[in-house]
């Protein structure tokens, strides 16, 4: 037998190549067939502002302390009801809402309730209570494949129901843990 010291003699790599192309066109397809398109969807059923006014007086018979007028309050909470849909296989959690709200003369900044909050506020506000079931907000859990639907709580300090009437456009957006930001008109 005799003895090659030389190169090895080249064969074709198209096949090759190919074959390995299509392996990963066909990897590629099934990653973007399975995956979901939007992780999560968020819908706002319904919106219910709540404008209490308080009055704070002081009481008949009672100790008056020199110097501390009597006061009132308007403040306007927004009940916002959401539904949101986790399509993914993995446990999403729900990170401080945002909401903004639009008036005649400028924009401001809503307070989110936090749900450990609610109980108390209802004390304050018992006539909140049937607009505000099952409250969601900071880490609240939407299982794998999940729905859940929730109230946010949204406070805008010092406006009053005719504010929410005359609005040029009111916004929600929901942060979710490792996923871009969702915002949502509010109706």
């Amino acid at each position: 037998m005799p003895l090659n010291l030389g190169p090895a003699p080249e064969r074709n790599r198209t096949p090759a190549i190919l074959i390995s192309v299509l392996v990963l066109a066909a990897i590629a397809a099934a990653i973007y067939h399975f995956s979901p398109r939007t992780p999560a969807q968020i819908q706002v059923v319904k919106v219910d502002p709540f404008a209490p006014h308080t009055e704070t007086k002081a009481a008949k018979g009672g100790i008056h302390v020199l110097g501390t007028p009597s006061f009132s309050e308007d403040n306007l909470y927004v009940v916002v009801h959401v539904s949101i849909e986790n399509n993914l296989r993995r446990t999403l959690y729900l990170d401080s809402p945002e909401a903004m709200l639009t008036l005649p003369g400028g924009t401001t900044a809503a307070t989110v309730i936090n749900p450990a909050d609610v109980p108390r506020l209802e004390q304050s506000f018992p006539a909140l209570t049937p607009l505000a079931a099952h409250p969601v907000g900071d880490e609240s859990e939407i299982a794998p494949r999940a729905t859940i639907e929730g109230s946010i709580i949204l406070l805008f300090p010092t406006l009053t129901d005719s504010a929410w009437k005359t609005r040029k456009s009111a916004s929600l957006t929901v942060n979710l843990h490792n996923l871009p930001p969702q915002t949502i008109n509010l109706p």
